[in-house]
């Protein structure tokens, strides 16, 4: 049997519960990211690789508006 149990944590406690829930056995306990926390997520992957992107000269001019 499979319960779901829906937590708010503060931010200063979130990695805390994360660490221990990923010390348990993976058969016992399944984490799931909201689908807005993934899209947080992916978004926060893309602006990082865009960035570095800029950073390491690897874009181009695309448009220019005048």
């Amino acid at each position: 049997m499979v319960k779901t149990l829906t937590l708010q944590i503060s931010d200063s406690y979130f990695d805390k519960i994360i660490s221990f829930l990923e010390m348990l056995p993976k058969k016992a306990v399944k984490i799931v990211q909201s689908d807005k926390e993934k899209q947080l997520k992916d978004i926060e992957k893309e602006l990082l690789a865009s960035i570095d992107d800029i950073k390491q000269g690897r874009t181009k001019k695309v448009r220019t508006i005048a």
